[in-house]
């Protein structure tokens, strides 16, 4: 805060600062300067009949912006110019660069002596400008300010003061923008004498505020002047446009004034410095508040309810083993589902897609899957089947099958990988007569009959140890075969030194930068998060994810492990092409794809907070620790599914998770309840009062300690009932007696602070100490 006619030095403690106002030390007018020289001596004036005086006087005109504006100086509006939207609770406002505009002419001064501002922002809707924009699109009359000096049927034109700020020839030539507003809109929307200041005030921002968010208007550092309307946008919708009009000359008819009622029957004549015009729509959802309140009212006991599973149903014990093992599978995360053997008998399978509600046990022997029947799983006991791992592989196979471009790159890598393997397992000092005598010498036709009658699978598991046959000496592994008929994966981990020669930095068997390269493995990892898996897969059955449900899971990496075996299945002709993703893309490959550092988290979303909030912000954080406190876990994917639908990958295992409102910058207008809500904001509406006091200034103040009003709804400080034009001296009234302030009333600062819309969240806390995704969520906060 600050005395208003002074605005103190940065406080570097506080990212914005909030301040009175900026008055210039020399406002708009004509000034005289004088100058007078005297002699002195021993400090008093010498008087001589010679003496001459030297005092001079020079007449000074300080000029400031009266009719028009640059657009330079506008540096942010809101709601934004043309936007469509929910903005019922939103005082709109625009944000001048120039800070000391508002006050740069000396239009009145209020009852404390503080400097009036000679701007306001009127906010007027369809109709309320029948002729000038009948319909909000932003329209204005063009005049010159000669013709504002003249005289208009029926209309009361701008009353220039031209005694204290004469008009110029250059000024009367000039041509500005106009609007004609009847005189009981005017009286109606326009602000009082005491409410002006309250209206308008200075935002100071440092450089701590620069992590803003895209589209924060306060991305930039410095001062800057916000004018603030005094009506609220109407929750049935509508069209409306707010004008930055210049009030010189018309204090006396703002309502309460001296001459408020002279002239009623003439509309007026307003000079508009600036405007734009927005669209707010009508509101039949319930609000943030109420939405995510949903979440924690249908939470279940210790937030069991929010996994992503199939519910148990209610109110039936369990008896039995089979009985008891069907809820266990329930209830981690399995579904029964019909499926076909093949032999063609139809059963039921159990089906778990990747999204589990519990953490997947991890697989250390785990081998690369060729088909769907190798990650096919019996359960003997029961005779069934688990599908959950075949399904990923199919599903990652039709994924691939899919993309064109994925498939021809991988087939025109193997074969570059192929080339490159042969060139890099031969002898480099060895001639091709030399290498096909040694070959024959040393049994190539006896061992060529060997590998064309032995199956592929024992192939594999022979082609570390070869088989000795009397009198034949062993060829060396380097140079036995060519690189395609005997370099399969075991040999490859086995010999060591022929690993090392194929995958060594200094002689890539690919070009890092090829084309092909980067399109596959860039394939690959957007599969490993799921993208282009059908939401089926995700999410088999809809009790798992009912309408205005929030859930949470692990990611299982053996299903995603598989899901990538069956892309990487495309193409697949000999064994040589599984050795080859390996040097490519294996865990020493030439381009591994990384491991995670954490087990892989996520939520899903289920509700119109989807399409009611595009920019909803998740917050996930890791639980804090002694040194690095609580910081921000990456997100690995974001991505609306469906316009209803929310996806949301994590690397890691939250300790919180945030839900916000976007944060747009600061805004000014009213709060929904924690709790309820109807489509009318300013029924049930609140203010969250804040600290002015100390290191805690800006603070929100515990709603339930500090309600504000004691019962929701804001009609009591409503101008007139069925409108949504606020009475603002009343409503700043209320407020400092809220936060026991009896001595004084409100600054302008005080008052911004209060009406700041703060954008709302909700938290759900994790049992960490379990090692889980059992969550509970709290209460909102702004």
């Amino acid at each position: 805060m600050s005395h208003p006619e002074y605005a103190p030095d940065p406080d570097p403690s506080l990212n914005v600062q909030f301040v009175d106002s900026l008055v210039p030390k020399l406002t708009a007018g004509r000034y005289t300067l004088t100058a007078q020289q005297s002699l002195t001596k021993d400090g008093n004036r010498v008087d001589t009949d010679n003496y001459l005086d030297t005092k001079l006087t020079q007449q000074v005109e300080v000029r400031a912006p009266r009719f028009t504006v640059q657009p330079e100086w506008i540096h942010g509006a809101y709601p934004p110019p043309g936007a469509t939207g929910l903005y019922d609770d939103v005082l709109p406002h625009v944000t001048l660069d120039r800070a000391t505009l508002p006050w740069e002419r000396d239009e009145a001064t209020a009852k404390d002596r503080t400097r009036l501002p000679w701007l306001a922002l009127l906010v007027l809707g369809e109709g309320e400008l029948p002729v000038t924009d009948p319909h909000c699109l932003g329209q204005t009359d063009a005049r010159t300010v000669d013709q504002l000096t003249g005289t208009e049927d029926g209309v009361l034109l701008p009353p220039f003061d031209q005694h204290a700020d004469p008009l110029t020839d250059d000024d009367k030539q000039q041509v500005c923008r106009t609007v004609k507003v009847p005189r009981t809109v005017f009286r109606s929307i326009a602000p009082t004498q005491d409410e002006l200041s309250f209206l308008t005030h200075v935002r100071r921002v440092n450089e701590q505020h620069q992590h803003a968010a895209p589209g924060d208007d306060l991305i930039q550092i410095g001062d800057y002047a916000v004018v603030v309307g005094n009506r609220l946008p109407s929750a049935k919708g509508g069209r409306y446009v707010a004008h930055l009009v210049s009030l010189e000359g018309w204090l006396p008819y703002l309502p309460g004034g001296s001459k408020e009622t002279e002239g009623t029957e003439q509309d007026v004549r307003l000079i508009s410095l600036w405007s734009w015009a927005f669209e707010t729509i009508p509101d039949h959802a319930p609000g943030f508040a109420a939405l995510t309140e949903h979440f924690v009212d249908t939470e279940g006991e210790d937030g069991s309810a929010l996994l992503l599973r199939v519910p148990l149903p209610a109110g039936r014990p369990l008896s039995g083993a089979d009985q008891q093992e069907v809820a266990d599978r329930l209830g981690k995360g399995y579904l029964p589902v019909s499926c076909r053997t093949e032999s063609g008998r139809s059963t039921f399978g159990w089906y778990r897609g990747p999204l589990i509600p519990q953490p997947a046990q991890p697989q250390s022997d785990r081998k690369r899957r060729r088909c769907a029947t190798e990650a096919l799983i019996h359960l003997q006991q029961y005779g069934v089947f688990d599908v959950s791992l075949a399904t990923a592989f199919t599903a990652g196979r039709g994924v691939a099958l899919a993309d064109h471009q994925f498939g021809a790159a991988l087939l025109r890598l193997r074969g570059k990988v192929q080339r490159a393997a042969e060139e890099n397992s031969r002898p480099a000092a060895t001639g091709a007569r030399e290498r096909i005598e040694h070959l024959a010498t040393n049994g190539l036709a006896g061992h060529l009959g060997e590998l064309l009658t032995t199956p592929a699978r024992a192939q594999e598991q022979t082609a570390a140890a070869p088989v000795q046959r009397p009198g034949v000496t062993p060829a060396p592994a380097a140079t036995a075969l060519p690189a395609t008929a005997g370099l399969t994966m075991e040999r490859l981990r086995a010999d060591t030194e022929l690993h090392a020669r194929l995958t060594t930095d200094g002689n890539p068997l690919v070009d890092p930068h090829d084309d092909d390269l980067a399109l596959v493995r860039n394939r690959l990892l957007g599969l490993r998060n799921l993208t282009g898996v059908p939401f089926a897969h995700l999410v088999p059955d809809t009790r798992m994810l009912p309408a205005e449900s929030l859930r949470f899971f692990y990611v299982d990496p053996d299903w995603t492990a598989t899901l990538l075996d069956g892309a990487l299945s495309v193409g697949l002709a000999h064994t040589f092409d599984l050795t080859s993703d390996e040097l490519v893309f294996g865990p020493e490959g030439q381009a591994p794809l990384p491991p995670f550092s954490a087990p892989v988290t996520g939520l899903l979303l289920r509700s119109q907070l989807v399409s009611g909030w595009p920019a909803l912000e998740v917050r996930p954080y890791a639980n804090p620790t002694a040194t690095d406190g609580e910081t921000v876990l990456p997100v690995l994917r974001r991505e609306a599914l469906a316009d209803d639908v929310l996806l949301v990958l994590v690397e890691g295992v939250p300790g919180r998770v945030e839900l916000a409102e976007p944060q747009q910058g600061v805004h000014f207008g009213i709060d929904e309840p924690a709790e309820g809500g109807s489509d009318n904001p300013v029924d049930d509406g609140i203010i969250r009062l804040r600290s002015l006091t100390g290191a805690d200034i800006g603070k929100e103040l515990d709603p339930k300690q500090h309600p504000f009003p004691a019962t929701p709804g804001l009609d009591d400080y409503l101008r007139a009932a069925g409108d949504t034009v606020l009475n603002v001296t009343k409503l700043a009234g209320g407020l400092a007696n809220a936060l026991g302030i009896t001595d004084r009333p409100l600054t302008p600062s005080e008052f911004a602070i209060q009406m700041i819309n703060a954008a709302q969240r909700r938290t759900f806390t994790t049992a960490a100490a379990q090692h889980t995704l059992t969550t509970t969520g709290d209460h909102l906060n702004g």
